[in-house]
Parts: C-alpha cells; structure tokens; sequence
C-alpha cells in the first residue's frame, strides 16, 4: 500500500511537470514536438542518475526510487506521446521532421542515460 501512494504522489507531481514543462516548451517551438524529445532526454538523464546513484552511492532509498522513477519520472516521460507525434508526422508527409524526431529521442536520450551514469559514477565512486 505504501509504494502505492508514493507511485501515486509521484505520478501526479510528475503529470503536472510534464503539462508545465512541456506545455512552456511548446509554446515556444510550433513545428517541431520538441516538447516530448526535451522531456524524454531529462527524464532519460534523471533516471540514469538516480539509479547509478543508488547503486554506486548507496544511499538512495527504495522509497524514493519507488516514488521518483517509477511516480514521478513514469508519468514524466512521455514514450506514447512520442510514437503517437511520429506517426502524426509522418501523416503530414514531414519526413526529415519525422527522422530527426525519433532520432533526436533515441540519440539524445541513451546519451542522456550514459550522462547520468557517468555523473553517478563522478558523484559516488
């Protein structure tokens, strides 16, 4: 019952992280979801952190990784919006955007992974 709740208050922390964020972002870029892609990379990042963290570091709880990777960064992370905007341009015959979209999110967010890791590694080794 107890990672219930944290899943849950995290979920909802990170929805309305993801409709701020995401909302601010793309008001500002109308062509292009970058929106999703900025997202998926910081989220990629933060999970990668916190989990080599905890390994590498120790310290962080399993309470925490409960209600921030799987609450907040779950609800966060946006991999249904992703292939839902890819195809959607892929429809608009917008091929280079389609390409660059998928291969932006894929790129930039194993390189995101490998940055926290990295980090965690810098951090607690």
């Amino acid at each position: 019952m107890k990672d219930a709740l944290l899943v849950s208050i995290g979920g909802a922390i990170g929805a309305f992280l993801r409709f701020s964020i995401g909302g601010w972002i793309q008001r500002h870029v109308l062509t292009f979801p970058v929106n999703t892609l900025v997202i998926n990379v910081v989220g990629s990042f933060l999970l990668s952190l916190i989990m080599y963290s905890a390994e590498y570091g120790g310290f962080v709880s399993r309470d925490f990784r409960v209600f921030f990777t799987i609450g907040v960064l779950g609800a966060f992370t946006t991999f249904s919006t992703l292939e839902y905007e890819a195809f959607h341009l892929l429809e608009q015959g917008k091929w280079s955007f389609f390409i660059a979209y998928l291969g932006g999110n894929i790129v930039l967010g194993f390189g995101a992974v490998i940055s926290g890791k990295i980090m965690a590694n810098l951090l607690w080794r």
